[in-house]
């Protein structure tokens, strides 16, 4: 009897505990079926992947076709007419666009005509761009992710641009080059911009020089602000800029299509920024390319210039006095210098005359005209040499402003209101000027244009070292230079 209870026991241990058992064989049962549908859906997604990738690669081969397309159609072109946005970067805004990426090191630099870094929008280049590698901008308010090149010298990490461009006539003059050289500096600035994202921002600052001791200068702006590069902000940059320095009668800083006056805005009263000091000119000029934030500026200017400080007012009292002798010495010899000044200024604007005569009969025979800063300019040896060349011959009056031994008086009655600076001090204020207007410092890339008998040996060394000292690099062009930097391009658009 007790046999017989204990395997009734035992019989109902084990059927009472089969519930559990058949809800661990379900469960597990549940499980495989999960897993072989979790494995069905990964090899049906790879196959999608697989074919997505190939409809992207037909994207990207009609992508090289318009591309080409576009380098031919640019290289039969002139090389006077402004390029077309529509060859250099799809009309449509949202052609092969990418969401915006976040702030990445750049993936690659970039060589001729290019493409480096990866980039919220594809580009389509036309033209002949110099060295340009585009990728595109976060488009979060932080710094750009391109890597963007521009005559030679590469910048990592940008997405908001600035030109500041030389219109001077120093920069156009005979001995750097003239209009031959300005062309291809002014084609390449177009060309760069076109390939330029949607995602990127730029702006261009045109100035020159005036005729004083202290450094004044005019500017002339693309935009009050950083302009979005769209397809229509291209155009429109294009018109703008093709006619800069295109004619003897249309040369300097307001020569472009239209015009925008830079105001500068006040400085914070602890940036440190000494009043009296008169950097370079093209200094001052990106004085204005730096108050619109960008991560990078491109300067190409035809001088490195001069550091100047304004005198003080007991320095300035015994100029005047030094000049007040000199006219009394004259006096002692029976000369008039007010008669002087008068005389030379007559002299300088007979010469002039002669030369507009020249130099347009220079144009009328299809050659490139002389370009001069000032009418003294006339009788520098380079434009003496040409107008020989030419034909013409033109000589100093000197009646009314020369010694009894044909010398010339070049007293004058002007008191000069400043004094040399040190470039130390021209790099300290750069770096405070750099601090006071952006939040972090842009990349500095200078550029010094130079003829082949100009000494590049100081304006090399101060502007190398602030180009450093600002994260940028120097390049010393030459008209030679520029027509290899475009020959090449050119060769490589093929």
């Amino acid at each position: 009897m007790a046999a017989v209870q204990k395997k009734k026991n035992l019989y109902h241990r084990i059927t009472s505990s089969m519930p559990l058992l058949i809800t661990v064989i379900l469960h597990v049962a549940l499980g495989l079926v999960a897993a072989a549908v979790v494995v069905q859906q990964n090899v049906g997604g790879k196959k999608k992947t697989f074919e997505a990738a190939a409809q992207n690669e037909g994207a990207a081969k009609q992508v090289e076709h318009r591309l080409q397309v576009a380098r031919r159609a640019s290289a039969s072109s002139s090389s006077q007419s402004p390029v077309s946005a529509n060859r250099i970067f799809s009309t449509a805004e949202n052609a092969l666009q990418m969401p915006a990426m976040p702030d990445l090191p750049s993936m690659g630099a970039g060589g001729f005509g290019g493409f480096g870094g990866m980039g919220s929008g594809v580009g389509m280049g036309a033209g002949s761009g110099m060295a340009t590698s585009m990728g595109g901008g976060t488009g979060l308010g932080g710094r750009g992710f391109m890597s963007l090149s521009f005559l030679g010298s590469t910048t990592q990490n940008v997405s908001k641009i600035v030109f500041v461009v030389d219109t001077s006539r120093d920069i156009m003059s005979e001995a750097k080059g003239g209009f031959r050289a300005f062309t291809i500096i002014r084609e390449e600035i177009m060309r760069l911009v076109g390939r330029l994202p949607p995602s990127a921002k730029f702006n261009v600052v045109l100035f020159e020089g005036g005729t004083g001791d202290r450094n004044d200068f005019t500017v002339n702006v693309f935009g009050p602000e950083l302009v979005i590069a769209t397809s229509e902000n291209k155009n429109k940059f294009f018109a703008w800029m093709e006619p800069v320095n295109s004619r003897l009668d249309r040369l300097g800083a307001y020569s472009s299509a239209g015009r925008v006056t830079w105001t500068r805005k006040p400085l914070p009263a602890d940036s440190g920024i000494d009043p009296l000091f008169l950097p370079p000119v093209w200094a001052r000029a990106t004085h204005a390319a730096l108050e619109q934030q960008p991560d990078v500026v491109y300067i190409i200017t035809g001088s490195a210039g001069a550091v100047r400080v304004l005198v003080d007012e007991q320095t300035l009292a015994k100029r005047r006095e030094a000049v007040d002798k000199k006219r009394a010495d004259l006096a002692r010899e029976g000369i008039d210098l007010n008669a002087i000044v008068d005389a030379r200024s007559r002299s300088r604007s007979k010469a002039r005359a002669e030369f507009d005569v020249a130099n347009a009969k220079i144009v009328a025979a299809g050659r490139l005209p002389i370009i001069i800063r000032d009418n003294d300019d006339i009788f520098r040896a380079d434009v003496q040499a040409r107008l020989k060349k030419e034909g013409f011959t033109i000589t100093r009056d000197l009646t009314g402003w020369a010694r009894k031994d044909g010398s010339p008086i070049n007293e004058s009655n002007y008191v000069s209101t400043i004094q040399g600076g040190e470039w130390t001090d021209f790099y300290a204020h750069f770096s405070r000027l750099q601090k006071a207007l952006l939040p972090e410092r842009a990349a500095v890339n200078l550029f010094l244009f130079a003829g082949p008998k100009d000494n590049t040996e100081k304006p090399t060394e101060v502007l190398t070292t602030l180009a450093k000292r600002n994260g940028g690099t120097f390049q010393l062009l030459t008209t030679k230079r520029l027509e290899e930097l475009k020959a090449k391009e050119e060769a490589a658009s093929k």
